[in-house]
């Protein structure tokens, strides 16, 4: 009876794996097909979408814009996290669980609101459709992300270490820069990295504030599917799936950063 059990339990993580992992098993062959049209299972291998996806201006354009404000928008999110996660769980504030969740805020607020939110501030500024408006609403989005592991991380470091060093006469600050943000380091570059596959990812709140010559990856592919049903938008999908699924990897190899959402 408990084998029957455990089977049953096995088949069904089995079928909700399928079921969340279905679509990227389906574009990344159908990226390589040869087929003018979308099909699958492929009729044929081919590489020249994703030669066609290299010579389109329009896409390379909005990959180096999405690169960009991805990487501005994390090294915002890193810095203010830490911070953050810092306060949080070495701090003596009062009501530091609140405190928080209310960091965590992005991550609960509907993504429309947040992108309404922003556009209401940003019009009065006259930014709205630069790439800084896009870059600072990308670093609010990202940071809970740092937030959440740079916490996690901070919560499981031995603080013997860093008194010693402050019972030896080293102050505060300095016990910090040389005991503490050296051990920080690999959840800073897992929250980082996972930071910017999000901003990279992100649609909803950008679509509030783009223009014409601001149109970010997300968007593009929006634009691919809804207005041309291009098929090379097959090959930009199958390329993202690819390298997301080798950052994740490289990460859980190096610093194991299942570690880091543990509550």
């Amino acid at each position: 009876m408990r084998s029957a059990l455990r089977a049953a339990g096995y088949l069904a993580i089995a079928l909700l794996l399928l079921f969340i992992l279905g679509p990227m098993l389906v574009i990344v062959p159908v990226s390589f097909g040869s087929s003018g049209m979308f099909q699958f299972p492929p009729s044929g291998f081919s590489l020249e979408r994703y030669g066609q996806l290299f010579a389109d201006d329009r896409i390379m354009s909005s990959i180096g814009l999405s690169l960009g404000i991805g990487a501005a928008s994390t090294v915002i999110a890193v810095l203010v996290g830490v911070l953050a996660a810092v306060g949080i769980a070495r701090g003596g504030i009062p009501f530091k669980g609140m405190l928080e969740s209310f960091f965590l805020g992005p991550l609960i607020v509907p993504l429309v609101t947040t992108g309404i939110g922003f556009l209401i501030i940003f019009v009065p500024m006259g930014i709205v459709g630069s790439p800084v408006s896009i870059a600072l609403a990308h670093s609010v989005v990202i940071c809970p992300y740092v937030i959440r592991i740079a916490t996690a991380s901070l919560r499981q470091l031995d603080p013997v270490l860093e008194e010693a060093a402050i019972v030896h006469g080293a102050k505060e600050g300095y016990a910090f820069r040389t005991v503490v943000l050296p051990q920080l380091v690999p959840a800073m570059i897992s929250g980082g990295l996972l930071a910017f596959l999000v901003s990279i990812d992100e649609y909803t709140v950008t679509s509030f504030l783009i223009q014409a010559n601001t149109i970010t990856l997300p968007v593009r592919i929006y634009q691919l599917v809804s207005l041309d049903i291009n098929p090379v938008v097959t090959a930009l999908a199958g390329l993202t799936i690819m390298l997301s699924f080798i950052v994740i990897f490289v990460l859980e190899k190096k610093f194991a950063i299942h570690k880091y959402l543990e509550m």
